[in-house]
């Protein structure tokens, strides 16, 4: 409910013509964990909420976002491989991202940061079943980076693919990947939410 009157009463100044435009967003997010030892994108969620933006120039603009979001990490089992170790964690989120955007053509590259807050509780199961967490608690907010494009469909539609990494650690835990950078195997510093995020956005009023 939250989002949706942020949506609507800054449409209501876009409908009026002023600086701010506003938009929806939906679209689905590839997520891991660096740290728990699994790779790959496999974690699929979903993203939905709006935004809000304002140029600062001809080609420079900057974009305030809320949305919902799934995170976390998946690996099935391949007992036809002799691989009978399975894991799966759902983090759901409320994220707020900042970013600055430069437009080239129908293109428009970005830049920004962004703050998520913990949703629920979550939920972590393995090939035993579900899996308690008592020490080492996941912390109960996110905060990160993230690097992104847009291309122009039409006047009101544009596809957006970004690339979204923790710079702190959602969970002072032990880091089980191998392949990690020197830094953090020396501090051995926790687990950090990694996603991909693809999504299509409607954005109300005219440019």
């Amino acid at each position: 409910m939250k989002i949706i009157l942020f949506i609507f009463v800054f449409s209501c100044f876009s409908v009026n013509g002023q600086v701010f435009k506003t938009g929806l967003i939906a679209g689905i997010s590839g997520a891991q964990i660096e740290g728990d030892g699994f790779g790959g994108y496999r974690k699929l969620g979903v993203i939905a909420g709006g935004f809000v933006n304002t140029d600062l120039s001809e080609k420079i603009s900057a974009q305030f976002e809320i949305y919902f979001i799934n995170k976390g990490s998946f690996d099935a089992a391949h007992p036809d491989k002799g691989d009978f170790e399975s894991f799966s964690l759902n983090l759901n989120y409320i994220e707020v991202p900042f970013s600055l955007r430069y437009k080239y053509n129908q293109f428009m590259f970005e830049a920004g940061l962004y703050y998520a807050k913990l949703v629920g509780t979550p939920k972590i199961s393995d090939e035993n079943g579900p899996v308690f967490v008592n020490r080492f608690p996941f912390k109960g907010y996110d905060f990160g980076g993230f690097i992104g494009v847009y291309y122009q469909l039409t006047e009101h539609l544009t596809l957006n693919l970004r690339s979204k990494n923790s710079i702190i650690p959602i969970r002072d835990f032990q880091n089980y990947d191998q392949n990690i950078g020197i830094l953090n195997k020396l501090f051995n510093r926790g687990w950090y939410n990694v996603d991909l995020n693809f999504t299509i956005r409607y954005q109300f009023g005219n440019d």
